[in-house]
């Protein structure tokens, strides 16, 4: 039996080649929880869409929801969960009587670096497996189509030291 979804056409369609995009993603997404996840039982592959940032404490849900593309509702069941398993907390904004600022507690930091670490794996396997040039070209290329112009995080200093947090308050 075909995998393929068309299996009577001989050229890709659309859907597939960027299916290709999702299975990097997902198989990426899939490594650092393989990493993380041993030590952080709680922690769900929807959980990574907040610690993908360098730093997320005195950040607000709505805040993290814009940068991760998603609505406030799940960020904020993202966070509840979260918070409920003792990883983070949440206090009152003082700029903003209708926010609440996220604050990672001991737990949060060290999940958030070993999240920071497992990401640096990542990277790393990809440039191994790529080569340098190979490697930074892909960078390039995504960073165009993403229109991101942050330069590729330094892997070693990922590695060294925690996030540096984000709180702009």
């Amino acid at each position: 039996m075909s995998t393929e979804l068309h299996p009577d056409r001989s050229e890709p369609q659309a859907g597939r080649r960027l299916g290709l995009l999702r299975v990097a993603l997902d198989q990426a997404l899939a490594a650092v929880l393989a990493r993380v996840g041993p030590a952080h039982p709680a922690l769900r592959p929807a959980h990574l869409q907040i610690f993908r940032f360098d730093g997320i404490e005195g950040a607000t849900a709505a805040e993290l929801a814009v940068h991760a593309g998603m609505t406030k509702q799940s960020m904020h069941e993202l966070v509840t969960h979260l918070e409920r398993n003792g990883y983070l907390t949440r206090e009152p904004d003082p700029g903003d009587s209708r926010a609440r600022l996220v604050r990672l507690t001991p737990s949060g930091h060290a999940l958030e670096q070993d999240v920071h670490l497992a990401i640096a794996e990542v990277l790393e396997s990809w440039r191994d497996r790529l080569g340098p040039e190979r490697f930074d070209t892909l960078w390039s290329i995504l960073q165009e189509i993403t229109s991101e112009t942050g330069p590729l995080p330094d892997l070693t200093e990922i590695r060294r030291s925690p996030g540096t947090g984000r709180s702009t308050r």
